[in-house]
């Protein structure tokens, strides 16, 4: 007697289907079956037929019974708007889970820095997206183009093995190549340094780039951008322009930098303490891109004297931090930072 199969909807929302005989979800696929001995086997993507599958290794799963009931469990959930194959009774079935209508797929919501001109020893972006990313091969996706030969620059960007992303998945460190952007070394030598002077760049993040559920972002993302000179002076916060707040407010200070700094250094390295040495509890909101960080403290300010205290660490955007060059001769003795600045309210 043929084998009678029934597949059973588990959730009606994620239906789609080209036979009314089979239903699934992200995480089962569910078989009402006269004969326990039946193996369901599921292979991601289109096929036909036994010859399409040969060589071809099925998702890993769980198969379990109970009852008349045979459930397939693949170790991960099916992927959204991803084509599979369930082979069952020497049938072919396929499937996708749709996605909800009202999902919203991965964007680049800033990028740091994002000024019109960048300078040609230029070390770090930061990509922040608007949720978190999938960090598998994620440098296949993205790119440096030199928009006059609109060719992708070879070595441009530092693949590294564990890509470097916020706890909350969001937000990616982006190396530009450091071998090629320092002089004298290898990479620089044999290759020449990532950006020239005078010439046009679009960072390009391609638009089939997955969110951490798989799903891609639909449409690229494109910064464009000229290379002026090189940055060869280490920022000095003796040039920052501090903008007061008055006393018994909760207004923000605001620092100018004068500076185009690395967004990334700036960011848990401020510190505002009175003059009790006390504290000063706060958000500081970093604008790196227009060269200024604002400070909101939680309390009231008081007519008093503040001190602002920088970790040395804070850079700009070609790596100069405030002890030191980036691209420096080791030898030469480098001399000690200002690391402080006192502000006083008066009202």
């Amino acid at each position: 007697m043929r084998l009678i199969t029934i597949l059973f909807f588990i959730i009606t929302l994620e239906l789609f289907s080209q036979s009314p005989k089979f239903s699934f979800s992200k995480t089962a696929i569910e078989v009402v079956a006269n004969d326990s001995q039946n193996v369901i086997k599921v292979y991601k993507g289109t096929f036909k037929n036994s010859e399409e599958i040969n060589n071809r290794k099925s998702i890993i799963g769980n198969i379990s019974t109970k009852g008349d009931r045979l459930t397939f469990s693949p170790l991960l959930p099916f992927q959204v708007e991803t084509n599979y194959t369930i082979v069952f009774n020497n049938t072919f079935y396929e499937f996708s889970i749709p996605l909800e209508s009202n999902y919203k797929t991965l964007s680049v919501k800033n990028l740091y820095p994002n000024s019109s001109e960048l300078p040609s020893n230029l070390l770090k972006w930061y990509v922040e997206f608007s949720k978190p990313v999938n960090p598998t091969n994620i440098y296949n996706y993205i790119s440096l183009i030199h928009n006059r030969t609109q060719k992708k620059v070879d070595r441009a960007l530092l693949p590294l093995e564990t890509p470097l992303l916020s706890n909350d998945g969001k937000l990616l460190t982006l190396w530009v190549e450091p071998g090629r952007q320092k002089r004298d070394l290898g990479p620089n030598k044999r290759l020449g340094k990532v950006l020239e002077i005078g010439e046009s760049y679009t960072l390009k993040i391609d638009g089939n780039l997955k969110d951490a559920k798989g799903i891609p972002m639909k449409s690229d993302f494109r910064f464009t951008f000229k290379v002026s000179k090189a940055d060869r002076t280490q920022p000095n916060i003796k040039k920052w322009k501090f903008d007061l707040p008055k006393p018994i407010t909760k207004d923000a200070l605001i620092i100018h930098l004068n500076d185009n700094l690395d967004y990334g250094s700036l960011t848990h390295n401020l510190k505002i303490y009175d003059n009790e040495n006390n504290h000063v509890e706060g958000v500081f909101t970093m604008d790196s891109n227009n060269e200024k960080v604002m400070f909101t403290p939680f309390n009231k300010w008081k007519s008093i004297s503040y001190v602002l205290k920088c970790n040395k660490l804070i850079e700009d955007v070609a790596g100069n931090n405030l002890e030191r060059l980036f691209d420096r001769d080791v030898q030469k003795k480098s001399l000690a930072p200002t690391l402080e600045r006192i502000f006083s309210l008066k009202n």
